[in-house]
């Protein structure tokens, strides 16, 4: 066995060839220099492979992500738009349906005014004392009952298609 050398400075020689002088660091070179084999050439090939293969799997998974949200976000705006369109047909019926009522209300409150202006209480008290035979009740026959107004007459809302509005999104909508 060799004996160990030193340097001026004190420190173990390691084996390079030259010697420095001065602070310098010196130049450290391994003994040999390990030369690589065709196996770790084809290791280190085959994990360069595989991580490209798992970045490009994981872009793949990433576009496929972001392919179904927009997807789902299309068909989401597809099918509001769809129920907004409905809910505005709805309302087109439905205001079309409101003023067939307050037509039909109108027409009815004028075949009554009508039937009221025909009925003729003289030509009913004639043809029920002559025809039928009829005659007016005595004094003592009649008996009066006192009956609140409201429970025999029926009173109607005022028309609801003109005070009825819509309100907040729908009427902004519909304008």
């Amino acid at each position: 066995m060799a004996a160990k050398r030193y340097d001026r400075n004190g420190n173990t020689y390691r084996g390079s060839s030259y010697y420095t002088y001065g602070n310098v660091a010196y130049d450290v070179q391994p003994e040999y220099t390990p030369y690589y084999t065709e196996e770790d050439e084809d290791r280190t090939r085959i994990a360069q492979e595989k991580a490209h293969k798992a970045e490009v799997r994981e872009s793949r998974i990433t576009a496929l992500k972001l392919i179904a949200i927009i997807v789902v976000l299309f068909a989401g705006s597809i099918a509001f738009m769809g129920m907004h369109v409905r809910v505005a047909n709805e309302n087109v019926e439905l205001r079309r349906e409101k003023s067939e009522l307050a037509d039909l209300k109108s027409n009815n409150a004028i075949l009554a005014a009508e039937l009221t202006e025909q009925i003729d209480l003289d030509y009913i008290k004639e043809q029920a004392t002559n025809r039928l035979g009829m005659a007016e009740p005595q004094p003592y026959q009649v008996v009066y009952i006192d009956v609140p107004k409201q429970s025999y007459t029926i009173q109607y809302a005022s028309d609801a298609t003109e005070a009825e509005k819509d309100s907040g999104f729908l009427s902004f909508s519909n304008r």
